[in-house]
């Protein structure tokens, strides 16, 4: 079993806006709320100052880039296990032991890669399930968050993708739980997509399969993602999602 000690969350955050460091705040206590002897590094990238409280256990890196910002708090961990999130993700009470309670003890545990199902306000991937609790604009609604969670049961219908312990072989996203000896053998997040990122979560999705490792998601371990508070899918920065288009595609040699 995969003690609450045994592993660090790892929250990169860009931010300097009313919205951002109102979902980090969200996110931040939820983990707090929701968890207990988990060490919760923040990541700032970019960080121009903020006059709000700064987490303990923060890490600053000077230029932005979310890629660059993971893999430096990854860096300062030294637990097996690390969970990556966003900053616009919010955790009900007992996310942590969902996700953890199929995962067994035997080496092939550092073969595992796990991700939450996102429940998010709009419409997204199929992986994805649509419900609005608000989001980074201020009206984000705790208790009808807190009551969906709390009597959600997934009725993922396709069998042939469910495994042992009711994970399902399809739905690779943040956040993830991965081994440290896993993260460090594939060399982490490539920052050649930074400055935004876009893109660096299908590439370390890539090559975590060519480890040999396996990729599930808990279709009842649920997050709630407030969804596009980064800027990333802003028009003013279609050229970075262009370029790191056209890097993922060089790299492996087909569209993500």
């Amino acid at each position: 079993m995969i003690r609450p000690e045994d592993v660090t969350i790892i929250i990169p955050h860009l931010g300097g806006t009313q919205e951002s460091e109102y979902s980090l705040s969200k996110c931040f206590k939820s983990l707090v709320q929701t968890t207990s002897g988990i060490k919760i590094i923040v990541a700032y990238n970019n960080f121009q100052g903020w006059d709000g409280p700064v987490p303990e256990n923060s890490i600053f890196i000077q230029e932005q880039g979310q890629c660059k910002a993971v893999n430096a708090a990854v860096a300062t961990t030294n637990t097996p296990w690390v969970f990556v999130t966003n900053d616009d993700m919010v955790y009900p009470p007992g996310w942590f032991e969902k996700l953890v309670a199929p995962m067994t003890d035997g080496d092939h545990l550092r073969n595992l890669c796990v991700s939450p199902k996102r429940i998010e306000p709009r419409p997204g991937a199929p992986t994805f399930e649509t419900y609005f609790c608000g989001g980074a604009g201020g009206d984000f609604d705790k208790q009808k968050w807190l009551d969906f969670a709390k009597n959600y049961l997934s009725m993922y219908k396709d069998v042939n993708k469910i495994m042992p312990g009711g994970l399902l072989r399809t739905g690779f996203n943040l956040p993830f739980l991965i081994h440290r000896e896993l993260w460090d053998t594939i060399g982490g997040y490539n920052i050649a997509y930074d400055p935004w990122g876009s893109n660096s979560d299908s590439d370390l999705e890539y090559k975590i399969k060519l480890s040999g490792a396996h990729l599930y998601q808990h279709p009842n371990c649920i997050v709630y993602h407030f969804s596009q508070t980064s800027g990333t899918f802003n028009p003013e920065n279609n050229e970075h999602y262009q370029h790191n288009f056209q890097v993922f595609k060089d790299k492996w040699g087909f569209d993500r």
